[in-house]
Formats: structure tokens, C-alpha cells, sequence
């Protein structure tokens, strides 16, 4: 079993839809209902986007920097653990760590 696709995504979101499509429903399950919907439309908006952007020779998807620092404080370093400096921001992150946690770049 692979890893699953978009089509595979809005599939399961249309049958958690349909799940919770009451009549009676809580606050909770209408929340939940909310935000299964929203995340429907995203992900077909996704998908048209994607498809104009390749078919106008368009990258679908642009690598930006991060546009915000988390923190500004000063960065303290535990002594046992070994870190590395990110190849995108140059922040050090804990060599453990599969990603920066300032800008998301993967290692």
C-alpha cells in the first residue's frame, strides 16, 4: 500500500461527508462537518489550479523561504545532542530532527 493520492483524499473526505450528513447533529459534528467541507473544496481548487498551471507551462509549486522568524530570543543548545546548520536559513536544528523547524526545509 502506498502513499494515498489526492483523488484518494477527496474520496475519503466525500464519505466522512456523508457519515455525518444528519439531520440532528451537535455543535461538534456540524464543526466537523465544517471543516471536512472545507477541506473538499480546497482540495478540488487544488486540483483545478494545478491543472491550469501545468497546462500554461506554469511550475504548480514555487519554493519560498520563510517569511517569518518563530522565535528572535537566543537559541540555547543541550550539550548531548548534535545539531546541524539548515541549508536554507542556516538555522542549527537538532541533527534528530528530519526538517528545519524555523523554515521546513527538508534535510
Amino acid at each position: 500500500m502506498g502513499n494515498p493520492t489526492l483523488e484518494e483524499f477527496r474520496r475519503w473526505l466525500q464519505t466522512e461527508i456523508a457519515a455525518l450528513d444528519s439531520a440532528n447533529q451537535s455543535s461538534i459534528e456540524e464543526e466537523r462537518l465544517l471543516q471536512l467541507e472545507t477541506a473538499l473544496q480546497e482540495a478540488m481548487a487544488f486540483s483545478a489550479a494545478w491543472k491550469l498551471r501545468t497546462e500554461a507551462s506554469i511550475p504548480p509549486t514555487v519554493r519560498e523561504r520563510s517569511v517569518r522568524l518563530l522565535s528572535d530570543g537566543p537559541q540555547t543548545q543541550n550539550e548531548n545532542q548534535s545539531s546541524v546548520k539548515c541549508n536554507s536559513c542556516d538555522t542549527l536544528i537538532d541533527d534528530d530532527l528530519g526538517f528545519c523547524p524555523v523554515c521546513g526545509e527538508t534535510r
